[in-house]
């Protein structure tokens, strides 16, 4: 049996824009792009946007960036940068995408989901949003089939019993949910 590497998986980022980007109270008017990468990995393995020239405190990029997240990583994380004059890079904010808001075995692979993120500047202060859409792509080499022998994904057959029901029959899914007041009582 072929042994699947799935030590990472492969996350397509698309950076759709960003809203309210300030440096020292104003707004931001050139030279923005956006870089990527796994909180376990360093600055010189991220991934990056391209230019926006004119972006008028509202940049967009609207640019897909893929990512390789090892399976351990709790955050993704994301900095808007600003190329100065003398081609020196500033951070201007950063925020930390926490891997479980995309990927918390509640969404099938290759889902698509658009979130915000809040960002923050060096000293932890509000500066702006991020907009993005997040896909996590099948992992190379993982066949559908391969997942199902292992058990993950795999359809379970349900006996239903026989006879009359109340309003038809039938499975019912669900996710539990508990009060607090509720505990005591159980």
């Amino acid at each position: 049996m072929a042994s699947a590497n799935i030590s990472s998986r492969t996350i397509e980022i698309t950076v759709i824009s960003g809203e309210n980007l300030q440096v020292r109270g104003k707004l931001i008017k050139s030279d923005v792009f956006v870089t990527v990468r796994s909180d376990l990995h360093n600055k010189n393995d991220s991934v990056s946007t391209k230019i926006d020239r004119d972006a008028a405190g509202f940049p967009r990029w609207n640019e897909k960036l893929v990512v390789d997240l090892p399976m351990h990583s709790r955050f993704l994380v994301v900095e808007v940068c600003r190329r100065s004059s003398g081609r020196k890079i500033n951070i201007v904010a950063t925020a930390r995408v926490p891997v479980a808001d995309f990927i918390a075995g509640y969404l099938p692979e290759n889902h698509l989901q658009f979130l915000s993120y809040r960002l923050r500047d060096e000293r932890g202060e509000r500066n702006g949003i991020v907009n993005l859409s997040v896909r996590v792509k099948m992992a190379a080499g993982v066949e559908h089939s391969l997942l199902q022998k292992q058990g993950i994904g795999a359809p379970v057959p349900l006996p239903m019993p026989q006879g009359k029901f109340h309003g038809g029959g039938g499975v019912v899914t669900g996710v539990p949910i508990w009060s607090v007041g509720y505990r005591g009582r159980l």
